[in-house]
């Protein structure tokens, strides 16, 4: 028996998936943000994205109905917060005093987060280009009604692991795959469209499950000191 019981943790050791490194919340700025050039007092908010993964002991699988129910919960979060702030904020999918039809704004919003998409993992990849101005949307960000009053085009999207009740304690006993998140927050200049922040939040020091249901405990936080960091709004006040 204890033979058998050895050669099932051997194995559970060769099976199980590395655990995630998780990383330390970081951001960069655009020159014009640091300076205090560039304040932010209305922003457009794209709709959010979010992509939740299960790992149990047969392996990863999507959440497609919890993903959509967290990037909802995540875009109202990162809103109120900014709202907060006392910045104006407009849904990127209002047609306001346009001339566009619904369809037509749903049409310019898909293009702009598909013109963001192609260049995020660049900028993952190389963030500090930001403060150079390399990143762009270019001239879609005209497209959005909502670009004509607001100063920066906000993107919100997440991922996360979470673990079945098996998952979890093997990996007590062996490691793997453990709970983590991390939100990703990136501003657009709504007029030029040049990306003029990028921000990285994990949930490094709430280990768990808390970043599903309360998504306000994990990022809340690390999301006022990263709109402190820019100087929107209310904040301006703070950092003349």
């Amino acid at each position: 028996m204890k033979t058998r019981f050895a050669w099932m943790m051997i194995l559970a050791l060769l099976v199980a998936p590395a655990a995630k490194a998780i990383t330390p919340s970081w951001s960069y700025e655009a020159a014009k943000i640091t300076n205090g050039s560039f304040p932010i007092r209305s922003a457009c908010m794209m709709p959010a994205t979010g992509k939740l993964t299960r790992i149990g002991m047969k392996g990863a699988e999507g959440m497609s109905k919890e993903s959509e129910d967290w990037a909802a919960a995540l875009e109202s979060l990162v809103e109120a917060h900014l709202k907060t702030a006392n910045v104006e904020m407009t849904p990127a999918m209002s047609v306001g005093t346009s001339s566009a039809s619904a369809e037509e704004v749903q049409q310019a919003v898909l293009q702009v987060a598909e013109k963001y998409n192609g260049i995020a993992a660049q900028i993952n990849r190389k963030p500090k280009e930001i403060g150079k101005g390399r990143y762009t949307l270019g001239d879609e960000v005209a497209l959005l009604p909502c670009a004509a009053k607001a100063d920066v085009i906000v993107f919100v999207a997440a991922e996360g692991q979470v673990t079945t009740g098996g998952k979890k304690a093997m990996s007590l006993l062996v490691g793997g795959a453990i709970p983590y998140a991390s939100l990703v927050l990136t501003m657009a200049d709504a007029k030029t469209g040049e990306i003029v922040a990028f921000a990285r939040m994990s949930n490094a020091e709430n280990f768990g499950e808390k970043f599903v249901a309360q998504a306000n405990d994990v990022f809340g936080k690390a999301l006022d000191k990263q709109f402190g960091k820019l100087r929107l709004g209310t904040y301006q006040k703070a950092h003349p």
